[in-house]
């Protein structure tokens, strides 16, 4: 077995008990408070897609239900204009409600 000299061994590790600043607590720490972060990110990243999926799907069932209501206040207006026009055939005259604001 080969001893290399201390000089040529530039990398002390965890295993010979060397106390190189690389392989200190505060590394050790450091490597554990990054690995803990990547795991919290994981964790945030998976939860903001499944958010995400939601509001997606929310977002689709809101453009949904307003394209339905369209096409109900446009037959609505179809209604309501054979109306008046059968209205003023027969010469019935009534007062008009106040409609609501269209947005």
């Amino acid at each position: 077995m080969n001893k290399t000299s201390d000089s040529s061994n530039s990398l002390a590790s965890p295993e010979s008990g060397a106390t190189d600043s690389l392989w200190q607590p505060s590394w050790w720490h450091w490597l554990i408070s990054a690995l803990s972060g990547t795991v919290e990110t994981e964790k945030q990243t998976a939860w903001l897609r499944k958010s995400n999926e939601r509001l997606r799907k929310s977002n689709e069932a809101l453009k949904k239900s307003g394209n339905d209501l369209r096409s109900e206040n446009e037959r609505l207006a179809e209604l309501q204009s054979k109306i008046d026009g059968s209205f003023s055939k027969h010469g019935i005259n009534l007062p008009r409600p106040n409609q609501p604001e269209q947005r």
